[in-house]
């Protein structure tokens, strides 16, 4: 057991319902009636969600639980799930990041960066199917495209790819691949000809089961999610999993970064507020000499100017949500 030094007055404050109500706030006012109420629901679910946290487990065990309330993602409309669209994703993954950083971290790896190809880009049976057990949380999927030799440079791969009559053969290696060491789905990226990266590019939904092979990375800040190194050695893609192919898939990796990285701005942003509305709690309870240390300026003017620049990304991340869903 961990030892503790905080009082157990102040402890007994550091909520997650009192973070969501400096969330709340704070942020409700800039939202309409609907999503305020999408808000509640959520924070309801993550409320209910807590308890059942186990901190010296992965997080995945949690997948099926948010599959079940369709908070995968958000972006996409998912059988009956509503509301839905790029604002609810953003919202989503900041209440998400208040509750549970490392498990949010996960769902975006398997529901967006892994999910969102197979609606903008799946028309075969199999990825139908595919789609439903990420988003049901009875798979975890995730994405492959930084190599050991390729980080920011993501379009001229080294990963090559080689059609044969039934499928395509990959063959490379990617590195830090968030849920990858129990992923059963990676959507990976390859081409035909290093010379000719933006032309010969292949997007592909690969199984594990194809012959993928993983190395779990030990990243010490996030050590409930599988990072690892992925080996594809020789496998085999049979075309139903190819999501982009002859040059499609630069097409397709280009097209899916706008909304991944819209909706990771909402996991960064509720990474901000948790901190922020902790550290508020804790700073109007904690006290030296007779008085609340927030009352201190090297404290309030601190946390005052971190709950602006937050509020300033915050309203940044909505205005450009509200943008991509009126006119993408």
């Amino acid at each position: 057991m961990l030892e503790k030094v905080i009082n157990d007055s102040i402890l007994e404050k550091m909520t997650l319902k009192n973070v969501f109500k400096i969330f709340n706030d704070n942020v409700f006012p800039m939202l309409s009636d609907e999503e305020r109420k999408y808000c509640e629901k959520l924070e309801e679910f993550c409320l209910d969600l807590h308890p059942k946290i186990d901190k010296s487990k992965d997080v995945y065990l949690l997948f099926p639980e948010l599959g079940k309330n369709g908070y995968m993602q958000r972006i996409n409309k998912w059988k009956d799930f509503t509301p839905y669209g790029m604002k609810k994703e953003v919202l989503l993954a900041s209440i998400m990041s208040c509750c549970d950083p490392q498990l949010e971290l996960a769902r975006v790896a398997s529901g967006i960066l892994c999910g969102n190809p197979t609606f903008r880009h799946g028309e075969t049976e199999e990825i139908i199917k595919v789609q439903d057990e990420l988003m049901s949380g009875r798979a975890v999927g995730c994405i492959g495209i930084t190599e050991p030799e390729r980080g920011s440079d993501a379009v001229n791969l080294e990963t090559t790819c080689t059609k044969v009559d039934d499928g395509i053969i990959f063959n490379g290696e990617k590195v830090y691949t968030t849920n990858g060491g129990v992923a059963d789905y990676f959507a990976c990226y390859g081409v035909y000809s290093v010379s000719n990266p933006r032309g010969t590019m292949v997007q592909a939904m690969i199984k594990r089961d194809m012959g993928v092979e993983t190395k779990r990375l030990k990243i010490n800040s996030v050590p409930r999610v599988e990072i690892s190194h992925t080996y594809l050695n020789n496998v085999k893609v049979p075309f139903e999993y190819i999501l982009g192919d002859n040059g499609k898939g630069y097409n397709n990796l280009f097209d899916g970064l706008v909304p991944e990285r819209l909706g990771i701005m909402g996991s960064g942003l509720g990474i901000c507020w948790g901190a922020l509305a902790y550290g508020i709690i804790y700073c109007n309870l904690r006290k030296q000499f007779g008085q609340p240390i927030i009352k201190y300026q090297g404290v309030g003017f601190s946390l005052a100017d971190l709950l602006s620049k937050t509020s300033a990304a915050t309203s940044l991340a909505l205005q450009a949500a509200t943008i991509y869903d009126d006119k993408i």
